[in-house]
């Protein structure tokens, strides 16, 4: 995906690009006429794409690169967006009900099999320039119904939100109801609930806590 090329003629690569996404017997993509598919100058590699409802919007920006990933809705209302430049191995978006919101930022990397799901109304957002390892499991919700003694449901679906520049390790389970701050690290295996909102820190654990504090990450090894 050339710079220099999308610069002189971003339109025209634009076209290309959705052409080809289109049209590449590696990608199956099924969205409705009642829902939006909006791209950039986006690459995908076996893609799958199905959409069942109306007045969903899938947006994925210009240089992001999807390799073997899918994306099912179920549901009125939804969007999912893709930041510029993110690059995602692997990964499962799966949506079911109506309003729900996955977001990732700019420069954002996953790079392993990864499981986003929101359901019942709530979001998943994911700040600029974070790095997912694989095997990591977000959920927004717990797909079945906990009853108190008066079969009054106790266990509603919460948010999940995430900082700029947060690593997440592999083998990492994300809960409802959880936030993590900017520039933090979630080690492997950690099972994460609740709000975490100091920055630079290395969080893990089953729950998860904070191991230690004043750090920071680089993508590259120094």
């Amino acid at each position: 995906m050339n710079r220099k090329v999308f610069e002189k003629f971003p339109h025209l690569c634009v076209l290309v690009a959705r052409v080809y996404n289109r049209l590449s017997l590696r990608n199956k993509i099924n969205i409705g006429k009642a829902n939006t598919l909006n791209t950039g100058f986006t690459l995908f590699k076996k893609v799958k794409i199905h959409v069942i409802g109306k007045g969903n919007q899938i947006t994925i920006e210009d240089f992001a690169v999807l390799h073997n990933c899918s994306i099912y809705i179920h549901g009125d209302n939804n969007k999912i967006a893709i930041g510029k430049r993110c690059s995602l191995r692997e990964t499962e978006f799966y949506v079911e009900d109506s309003n729900n919101v996955i977001s990732l930022g700019a420069h954002t990397s996953i790079h392993g099999k990864t499981h986003l799901a929101a359901i019942e109304g709530t979001k998943i957002l994911i700040g600029d320039d974070c790095m997912f390892s694989s095997n990591v499991h977000f959920s927004t919700g717990d797909s079945h119904s906990i009853v108190n003694l008066d079969n009054k449901r106790i266990n509603p679906s919460q948010d999940i939100k995430i900082g700029n520049h947060v690593w997440v390790g592999t083998k990492v389970t994300c809960l409802k109801n959880t936030e993590i701050a900017d520039n933090c690290i979630v080690a492997a295996t950690a099972t994460v609930c609740g709000k975490h909102l100091t920055p630079n820190c290395i969080i893990g654990g089953v729950p998860a806590k904070i191991l230690k504090t004043d750090i920071n990450w680089l993508r590259q090894r120094i």
